[in-house]
């Protein structure tokens, strides 16, 4: 999708890891979206995720520095990551490829304290994945 829509003349492509690691850039993961009718909408960390309306979500993208290693070896590096979460039947998980296997947030409330505590860590960005008709209504957002 980089290669072909984003930058189909581009020698070396500017959405992807010079090293082919799959740390793609955000464009790619919102053409990916738009592709399925879905949108991303960027979090403002100014607002209160009190102004949330998780129900309204089909997921959430999060993007926050992390540690690289070689096999066993940890190596003083932090490059971005990519991470989602996601909801079933009423429990959402953390489903970062770094874990062993999904774990288990809660519920809304433990949503709201997970993406706080992500979010208090720097350089830090969510996500929200919604059909086009949410983002273009807006109803991702909670009433004032």
């Amino acid at each position: 999708l980089c290669a072909r829509s984003l930058a189909p003349d581009a020698r070396v492509n500017p959405h992807r890891s010079l090293l082919g690691t799959g740390n793609y850039d955000v464009n790619v993961i919102m053409a990916a979206l738009q592709s399925l009718g879905l949108a991303a909408v960027w979090w403002d960390k100014r607002r209160s995720l009190e102004r949330l309306a998780p129900a309204r979500a089909l997921g959430f993208i999060l993007n926050a520095p992390a540690g690289v290693s070689l096999g066993a070896v940890a190596l003083p590096l932090r490059r971005q990551h990519w991470l989602a979460v996601r909801q079933l039947r009423g429990t959402y998980y953390n489903l970062d490829s770094k874990l062993p296997a999904p774990a288990r947030i809660g519920g809304e409330a433990e949503l709201r304290v997970f993406l706080r505590d992500f979010l208090s860590r720097g350089l830090c960005e969510l996500f929200i994945v919604v059909p086009k008709a949410v983002e273009e209504a807006g109803t991702w957002l909670e009433p004032e």
